[in-house]
């Protein structure tokens, strides 16, 4: 599939208004929104493919999602992020999912997640009549912890009536009205998406997301890569730069009276980004090396790798990463995909879903689920060659990912999950070995290389009742100028959060986004100095920013084809 963007060609300009660091869903949104607001936007991308892990690849004709494959909200125009999608101008096609999920559980039986809350309150009921008034009483709070966290996680306003329910986990509001184990099990089958067991997620933050399910789940047309080349091509239109292949090697500060903003970080403020183009004919162009100028920063990449690799270590705050690293990550999500042939969309369709073989929801990284089977060419069947069908197994893991790196045991774990899987596939569809074209597997290792999230971590921190919420890093950093967004930052995890981030981060770094003036002074200093050559330009005075912003919103304010 051709690339719907081009990217720069050629080295990025001297200065720019906002450099965003990584194009996940949160980078790409926030520069949209930037750039509609006329700020000059340069995006930078370590990988060779927009997306992070919304994003495929190809293997023997077959297209593979890397991580990510179903989006609530997103094809629902009657939802905020549907709609913020429409006003951006995302041509992008959406195949509602119904049913949303599907179960096998223990004793050999299935459920399927019809799309319709309705429906889908009523197979409960009629599965569990003797748990009847206890499902009433669960959804009714399910809804107001839904309603309430909306408005103050979605919205950051004030909701008295969230109290009850901050501190509580899943597990414990599942204790408190049900005693059935097996539906215990199948109001919690999903979990093992959230990368964390229902005994350390936030029962509000899980209400929130799970009824989101119910006003649509979709899957992108032409798979996630589509999604995220589409949202890179509205940015373009609206004359930002995409810079591929593009590590960002260090944030730069501005010390000195001009620097001093009151945001924290030790009396500086982010004035820049060093950069180096990895591979492609920019590379070749000044050693590949560039210095960016700015007004502000966000950084969509993993935060402990901005705090600890990006920002001068002089200006990061005393105990602020030591903060950081006791935050506990979400579990990292082995993969598996495969090129199928000679198998038919109907027995597809049946493999698909999670696959339990213990009733305890706390063990599913430890065992308690084998995996889950999710078929793309489903909704996409351009995913695979005619006749093929492609399938990717997802099994979360508790692995000791500092053991395994200092041990050089990944090459085996992953065998051994591998054999696994392979093994248990045979058991569910006996000589399925045999239609296999293309296989690839994926450890928490590869998601780290390829996206440099912390040892892998599906969703950023955990959504614990103690990390959603006020303990969670905010937006702002504890430096001038530098703004963060995506799953490690607030609101939370899962694709409708990272929006919301996007959104926030957007308007806070709007505020600080005019490319300074270099003026070199002695109340003036770069923590990592230039090499050489005349320093960027910034602008004149703020009639110039003015007038130069309201041509760019007349030229460039829209994203159309």
């Amino acid at each position: 599939m051709k690339r719907l963007f081009r990217g720069l060609r050629r080295p990025p300009d001297a200065s720019y208004d906002v450099v965003v660091i990584g194009s996940g869903i949160g980078g790409l949104i926030a520069a949209n929104l930037l750039a509609r607001d006329g700020a000059r936007v340069l995006l930078v991308e370590q990988h060779y493919m927009a997306g992070g892990y919304c994003s495929t690849f190809r293997r023997g004709g077959y297209t593979f999602d890397a991580a990510t494959h179903f989006y609530p909200l997103l094809g629902n125009p009657e939802t905020l992020t549907g709609r913020l999608l429409a006003e951006l101008g995302v041509e992008t096609r959406w195949v509602k999912m119904d049913p949303v999920d599907t179960f096998h559980f223990p004793d050999g039986t299935r459920f399927d997640v019809p799309a319709a809350f309705d429906a889908y309150l009523a197979m409960l009921v009629a599965q569990f009549p003797h748990e009847a008034a206890a499902l009433d009483a669960f959804f009714g709070e399910v809804r107001q912890a839904n309603l309430l966290g909306l408005l103050r996680y979605f919205r950051g306003r004030e909701a008295p009536g969230l109290a009850p329910y901050a501190e509580l986990t899943v597990r414990q509001v599942l204790e408190r009205h049900f005693r059935d184990r097996k539906l215990k099990l199948l109001l919690t089958a999903d979990c093992p998406h959230w990368g964390s067991p229902p005994g350390r997620t936030s029962f509000v933050f899980d209400s929130m997301l799970r009824l989101s399910y119910f006003l649509g789940n979709y899957y992108p047309r032409g798979g996630s890569q589509a999604f995220a080349d589409e949202l890179a091509r509205c940015f373009e239109e609206r004359g930002g730069h995409v810079l591929m292949s593009t590590a960002a090697r260090r944030i730069l500060v501005e010390t000195g009276e001009s620097g001093a903003g009151g945001d924290g970080g030790r009396g500086g403020r982010a004035a820049g980004v060093e950069l180096e183009t990895l591979r492609g004919p920019v590379s070749s162009l000044a050693g590949g090396r560039f210095r960016v100028r700015c007004g502000a920063v966000v950084s969509n990449a993993d935060l402990l790798h901005t705090w600890e690799a990006l920002v001068p270590p002089e200006h990061v705050p005393p105990g602020y990463v030591a903060d950081l690293r006791r935050l506990r990550p979400t579990y990292p999500c082995y993969l598996m995909h495969l090129g199928l042939t000679g198998i038919s969309p109907e027995t597809i369709e049946r493999l698909q879903g999670y696959y339990w073989h213990d009733w305890d929801t706390d063990q599913a990284a430890a065992g308690a689920v084998d995996f889950k089977l999710f078929a793309p060419t489903q909704y996409e069947p351009a995913m695979a060659p005619p006749g093929g069908q492609v399938l990717i197994v997802q099994k979360v893991v508790d692995t000791d990912y500092d053991v395994a790196e200092a041990s050089g045991g990944w090459p085996g774990h992953k065998q051994a999950v591998d054999s696994f899987v392979l093994g248990r596939l045979e058991q569910i569809l006996p000589g399925i070995g045999a239609h296999v074209a293309v296989r690839t597997s994926a450890s928490a290792r590869t998601s780290w290389r390829f996206t440099l999230n912390h040892h892998g971590a599906m969703l950023g921190w955990e959504m614990s009742p103690e990390q959603v919420g006020d303990g969670r890093p905010d937006l702002a950093a504890p430096l001038a100028g530098l703004y963060t967004v995506g799953h490690w930052t607030r609101p939370g995890g899962g694709i409708t959060p990272v929006i919301v981030s996007a959104q926030r981060a957007a308007r806070l770094a709007s505020g600080h986004r005019q490319a300074p003036l270099i003026m070199h002074s002695k109340h003036q200093s770069l923590s990592v100095e230039p090499r050489g050559g005349a320093p960027a330009a910034g602008f004149k005075n703020r009639r110039e920013f003015s007038e130069r912003r309201s041509r760019t919103r007349r030229l460039k304010g829209t994203c159309n084809r």
